[in-house]
């Protein structure tokens, strides 16, 4: 029986598309672009900008239409997601079964409670991995549009597992002269032109490149937002100015 229901949902992906709902992408639902899973910024034809929004306390990042929803009140089974879910939700990288997912299409084999994560084994292209999946029907892996006819998503939100599990911001945060400072540094070393009206910066002072800066020109003078990069992407990447997965060369 159980292997029909996958047989079912397999013959519905003709018919049906999963949405993809992913951290520090703009989302289709709603138009935004979560930043981390507390903040977002709002999003045009697919394209963030604007000033990072903080969610308020208890609430984290979503693809509803009010954006940020307690916590508290997202299931397994609802269509709300939160997106950027810290350590990539909370049964990702958790040993219950024999096996365990460890990113949106990566798993490993659990030895009891404890994670071996000496092999990381992929999930076929197009594939997410449930660990709902593996508990009900046997596979730990299946398309995603299989899961959406299921009514279950992808375990962990993180599109690629790191070993990483902390994310050290520098050990003093900047002041607002610093970095109001490290604005005008980088508006030149970066060549911004002047129409530009905010970008994002790598804050240099942070060889770790877990943080960076948002400035936005006001006048003669800087707004700034001193912000990090939070797992599963715990590095800032310069060129792109997004959070990443993998460490940007330079960083220490």
């Amino acid at each position: 029986m159980k292997r029909t229901f996958l047989i079912i949902g397999i013959v519905f992906c003709g018919l049906s598309v999963a949405k993809a709902q992913n951290c520090q992408e703009c989302l289709t639902d709603n138009e935004v672009y979560c930043v981390d899973q507390t903040s977002y910024r709002n999003c045009i034809k697919s394209k963030p900008f604007g000033n990072v929004i903080r969610c308020p306390t208890d609430t984290v990042c979503t693809n509803s239409t009010n954006v940020c929803v307690k916590s508290s009140e997202l299931t397994q089974t609802t269509s709300i997601v939160d997106v950027c879910g810290a350590s990539g939700g909370n049964e990702c990288a958790t040993c219950n079964q024999n096996y365990t997912c460890v990113s949106k299409n990566q798993f490993a084999r659990c030895s009891g409670s404890t994670l071996v994560d000496s092999n990381i084994y992929e999930c076929d292209t197009d594939e997410i991995c449930s660990s709902k999946a593996l508990e009900h029907f046997d596979n730990i892996c299946a398309p995603s549009c299989v899961l959406d006819f299921l009514s279950l998503r992808a375990t962990c939100s993180n599109s690629e597992y790191t070993t990483t599990t902390t994310a050290a911001p520098t050990t003093v945060t900047p002041s607002i002269d610093q970095k109001k400072s490290a604005c005008s540094e980088a508006k030149t070393d970066l060549e911004i032109p002047e129409a530009t009206l905010f970008f994002f910066t790598i804050y240099k002072e942070d060889t770790s490149c877990h943080t960076y800066l948002y400035c936005q020109k006001n006048l003669s003078t800087w707004d700034t937002a001193y912000l990090s990069c939070k797992q599963p992407q715990p590095y800032f990447n310069s060129t792109s100015s997004l959070c990443v997965a993998t460490k940007p060369s330079g960083c220490s």
